[in-house]
């Protein structure tokens, strides 16, 4: 499923089929009523084993009902990546403010603004003026009134659970990604793909190439469900944990964010703790009051 925008090609998760869209836009016997539902966000932040902390966080619920959530993970030498993150949340943050209560949907707003912060990122200078040739990826979520839209580049990743599932909304941007579409179309054989599999996780789209295309959204906003847990991680926690640990961790402690998120960090801790990446989670549980 693919939109085009008219500045960029924003391109729909191929994880979710037409008809798990549908059910996420539309929601299963789902109804808002303002005062009956509330958000809780919560988020977590560690440095592992590396010199320095390349990723930058962010949560904000406001009104019991409205969110936003971003992550993103730097990259470059020194701290090059640290700069990056941090000036890519502080003006994705500042610019949503801006337009966060006069919008009902905000997928252009979210696609015109990776193009800008992409631009401001790829032209930041360290203090001798020269380019600071650092990037960053960017995922981030909106929750407007029980609706939910995200935006991202890169390789951070936005889970939602609902019920018993689990499903990932975006695509990693990583060169495999391409391998497999051009396998699929038949432009490279099978030993071409195996050859040059080992390059996967090379990024080929992020904030800070100057030229940034690729990116998934959804157009529309999708109607989040009672219990509805949605998650937003950089790589660190995703690498060291596969997709039904962190299920299983979520489940076991969906209320207390603080208590679920401690445990995620530990256990990912625990999985490589020779070589743990910066992980960081930003959580938002969606629920009825009262329960």
């Amino acid at each position: 499923m693919r939109n085009n925008n008219e500045k960029n090609e924003a391109a729909i998760t191929l994880r979710l089929t037409e008809e798990e869209s549908y059910n996420l836009m539309h929601g299963q016997n789902a109804e808002w009523t303002g005062e009956e539902y509330e958000l809780i966000g919560q988020l977590s932040t560690v440095v592992g084993t590396r010199k320095n902390q390349q990723d930058s966080c962010y949560v904000n619920v406001d009104g019991g009902t409205n969110a936003v959530a971003i992550v993103c993970d730097g990259m470059g030498g020194l701290e090059g990546g640290e700069i990056a993150s941090q000036s890519a949340v502080q003006m994705f943050i500042e610019d949503f403010e801006e337009i966060r209560y006069t919008e009902h949907n905000f997928y252009s707003f979210f696609c015109n603004e990776m193009v800008r912060v992409d631009a401001m990122v790829a032209d930041l200078e360290n203090e001798q003026g020269e380019l600071l040739s650092a990037g960053t990826t960017l995922s981030a979520v909106a929750v407007v009134d029980g609706y939910l839209q995200f935006i991202s580049v890169g390789d951070s990743k936005i889970y939602i659970i609902r019920g018993n599932e689990m499903a990932c909304l975006n695509r990693e941007h990583n060169y495999l990604l391409l391998l497999n579409e051009q396998l699929l179309n038949g432009e490279i054989t099978e030993e071409e793909y195996a050859r040059e599999q080992k390059r996967g996780a090379a990024l080929i789209s992020y904030i800070g190439m100057g030229n940034v295309h690729l990116m998934d959204a959804n157009p529309e906003p999708w109607k989040l469900e009672n219990g509805d847990i949605i998650i937003v991680c950089s790589d660190g926690l995703y690498k060291a944990l596969n997709e039904e640990q962190i299920y299983t961790i979520v489940k076991k402690n969906p209320i207390n964010l603080e208590k679920t998120l401690q445990e995620l960090q530990e256990e990912a801790h625990r999985s490589s703790p020779r070589v743990q990446d910066n992980t960081s989670i930003v959580m938002l549980s969606y629920r009825k009051k009262n329960i």
